[in-house]
Formats: C-alpha cells, sequence, structure tokens
C-alpha cells in the first residue's frame, strides 16, 4: 500500500482498470485526488516525469471507466505520461520502482504489462502505431477500440501529419485524443501551436459560443449537448463558423487570415472533430468518450489540460518538472546534489556555445525542443538571434542546418540520440 493512503482508500481498491468502473462518480473524483498525492509523493525519491501525468489524472481515469483494457488498445504518443494508467492497470504497488534498476519503465512497455499494447520514448510516432493497431483490427474484423492519447506538441512533428493524413481513407473506427496542455519539455513553438491557442482564445468563438450555450439549455437535450462540449463543435459549429466568417470578414489578422473562420485542421484531413473541452472535468470527459466510442467516422477528442496540475512547485516551474530528478513533495525543491559534483556537461557546452556565437555571428545553434537538456538555453537567453528551435522534427532540423551551411553559416544542430529513433 502507497504510503498515501488509508484503508479506505480508493486507489487501494483498483487492482484492475475493471475496478474503476464500479465506483461511482463522486469516488472517481475522490480517485483522482489520490492518484495525485500518490504521484506527488511517489515520485519524489527517484524523479520522472511528474508535470505530464498530473495533467492526464482525469482523462486517464475517464479512459478507464468508458473502455476495456487489455481488449481496447491505449496508445501514448511518447508514453511518459502513462504513470496513471500503470497505477490503474495493476502495478501500483510496484510504483516507487519507477525508473530505477529492475523496477517500472518510465514509458510503456509491452513485456511490463498486457495493457501496454505499445512501447515508446519519442513523440510523433503514436498515430501512425495507432493506425496500424487499426488497419490490423479492421482486416481481422475486430470489434477494440483504438484510443491515441498525443500532445499538442506531437503536432510540431512531421510524422503526425502523415498519420492524421492516411486515417480516414484506411478505417472508419479510430479515437485520438489531443492532449493540449500548450508544452512539450519547453514551450511549444511554431504555427500550428499559434493555431490551437487561436483556436481556444478566439474572442468570436467564445462570444458566440457563450451566447448559444445559453440558448442550447433552454431547450430539450439542450443541456446535453453542451455538457458533451458540442457547444465547440457538434450543437454550434455551423452556426458560430457562418456568423464567424461574416465577423472575420471585418476582423481579419495582421496576415490577412481569418480566426476561427479557418476551417478545423483535423476536419480537412477527413477526421471529426470536437472540442475544446475541459480536460479535468470528470463528467465531462466521459460522456464526450462515451460519444466517440459510439461515433463511426474517425474522431478527434481536444482536450485542453493544466500540467502540472494539483502541485503548485510543478504549475509554477512546468519545464523543470516536465521530467524532474528528486525533489522534495511538499516545497518542490530540488534535492541537495552532492558535493563537489562535476558541472553537466550540457551546462559547458551551453556556455562554450555562447562564447562561440559571441565571437562568430556565423555559428548558430539549433536544438529539436531541448533547450535546457541540450545546454542550449542559455544561447537562447544570450544571444538569441543566433539560436533556433525548430519544434519536435529532428529531421528538418538536420535539413534546415544544412541549408543555412550551404550559405555560409556555421549550425551546430544539438540533438539527443534517443531521438533520432525514426
Amino acid at each position: 500500500m502507497a504510503k498515501s493512503e488509508t484503508h479506505n482508500s480508493y486507489l487501494d481498491m483498483v487492482d484492475h482498470p475493471a475496478h474503476v468502473k464500479k465506483l461511482t462518480l463522486k469516488q472517481l473524483e475522490q480517485l483522482a485526488k489520490e492518484l495525485r498525492v500518490e504521484l506527488i509523493e511517489g515520485l519524489a525519491q527517484n524523479g520522472g516525469h511528474l508535470g505530464p501525468n498530473l495533467g492526464v489524472v482525469e482523462l486517464t481515469v475517464a479512459m478507464h471507466r468508458v473502455f476495456e483494457t487489455p481488449k481496447d488498445k491505449f496508445v501514448w504518443d511518447v508514453s511518459h505520461q502513462s504513470y496513471v494508467h500503470k497505477l490503474l492497470t495493476g502495478r501500483k504497488d510496484r510504483f516507487r520502482t519507477i525508473r530505477t534498476t529492475d523496477g517500472l519503465n518510465g514509458f510503456s512497455l509491452r513485456t511490463e504489462s498486457e495493457h501496454d499494447c505499445y512501447g515508446a520514448g519519442h513523440a510523433g510516432t503514436a498515430l501512425s502505431a495507432a493506425l496500424g493497431m487499426a488497419a490490423a483490427r479492421d482486416q481481422r474484423g475486430g470489434d477494440e477500440n483504438v484510443v491515441c492519447v498525443f500532445g499538442d506538441a506531437a503536432l510540431t512533428n512531421g510524422c503526425s501529419f502523415e498519420a492524421l493524413n492516411n486515417i480516414a481513407h484506411t478505417t472508419n473506427k479510430f479515437i485520438g485524443i489531443l492532449n493540449d496542455n500548450e508544452w512539450s519539455i519547453a514551450k511549444n513553438v511554431g504555427a500550428i501551436s499559434n493555431y490551437l491557442n487561436k483556436l481556444i482564445t478566439n474572442p468570436s468563438y467564445n462570444k458566440i459560443a457563450h451566447d448559444l450555450q445559453h440558448f442550447l439549455e433552454k431547450i430539450p437535450t439542450g443541456k446535453l449537448a453542451v455538457r458533451l462540449g458540442l457547444k465547440g463543435q457538434e450543437a454550434i459549429k455551423g452556426t458560430v463558423t457562418q456568423v464567424a466568417l461574416k465577423h472575420n470578414e471585418d476582423t481579419l489578422d495582421a496576415d490577412g487570415r481569418g480566426g476561427f473562420g479557418s476551417s478545423l485542421i483535423f476536419e480537412e484531413f477527413g477526421i471529426r472533430y470536437l472540442g475544446p473541452i475541459d480536460g479535468h472535468d470528470l463528467p465531462l470527459l466521459i460522456e464526450t468518450l462515451e460519444f466517440a466510442k459510439s461515433c463511426e467516422q474517425p474522431i478527434v477528442l481536444h482536450v485542453i489540460t493544466k500540467k502540472g496540475k494539483g502541485f503548485n512547485a510543478a504549475l509554477k516551474h512546468p519545464e523543470k518538472f516536465h521530467g524532474t530528478g528528486p525533489y522534495n513533495p511538499k516545497s518542490g525543491e530540488s534535492a541537495p546534489g552532492k558535493p563537489g559534483t562535476p558541472p553537466k556537461y550540457q551546462d559547458v557546452f551551453g556556455g562554450t556555445m555562447v562564447k562561440l556565437c559571441r565571437k562568430d555571428k556565423s555559428v548558430v545553434g539549433i536544438t529539436a525542443a531541448m533547450p535546457s537538456g541540450t545546454g542550449l538555453k542559455a544561447l537562447e537567453e544570450a544571444v538569441p538571434k543566433q539560436y533556433y528551435d525548430v519544434g519536435i522534427a529532428e529531421e528538418h532540423a538536420v535539413l534546415f542546418a544544412a541549408g543555412m551551411a550551404t550559405m555560409g553559416f556555421r549550425p551546430v544542430c544539438a540533438i539527443y540520440s534517443t531521438f533520432l529513433q525514426r
């Protein structure tokens, strides 16, 4: 039993995901609180991907409430955010061994549990893998659900778009969940990140949607439409789009393009879109997932979550707590290092890059969404004009560097070796 639990802990009652289905909604909400406590306390000694997992607690609980693993397949992009899934699938007693020798793996691992259908370690690969599973299911006439959870950062990766381009042509039964927390490890960059932010913050859309929501609540079945998040898509999309398009004729962006009036990118790929919805509203998540489960065409749910939710230190420092070392579970302060510990390699590299760039303006540093891990964060802060973050796109980073080199520049492209796996 985990230290944070008592004899009547709901987490203590869950030894298999089927047990999640037996809990009432109120009990599930309490379970979510207990899961956050276990994450915060359980990772304090050895560290781990705390922030991402705190953000998907309600989503993971809702997934296990609606679907049935291992029959149904959960594919997690990267899979660093699958800790709650591990806690709910018979591994809670070993949870505090995570990322230690002979302990639980920090990612999904097929050999660790029948509930882990796919192993990963890098962003952008889940949609393709999940689509392959869906195609195999269709070939043999199966009826299991394939649910792919991918982050907004995965949409800075070309592989994700290759999969999106193929989904509607391959299967009629596919559920994607876009876990939008505006972060990968570092803050997301690029046009796709800006697109998603505009979608959920556009004042034209939100004003019309808010007014129409009140109207829907006054008519039969309207409240259900609102609860299902249909104010974001199904119930009012047509009306909001037409009104917003008209409104946007007079309120174009500086580049001449409208805000919400632009087509939803997923629907351009032939995929039904639903959202954005609150990723911490458990009843809403359950109802929406039930709707997606019954959908007879590929669908993507756009879920808005808060990375680090429930732990102030992680909310204040999302990059640090994306993947953290040991820390104080109450204050969030990092455990003190050993006296005489030499500087980290990435810190030496980052400092050297700053010196080189100041000395030679043809030297530039390039990272693929890993400024802190590679040490190039120091370059971003000191010499920003000679720093590039291209997002989670290693293949693009290398070719981008090659292009700069042909023009006489001296690019230094810093990439984690494990992120070259694709």
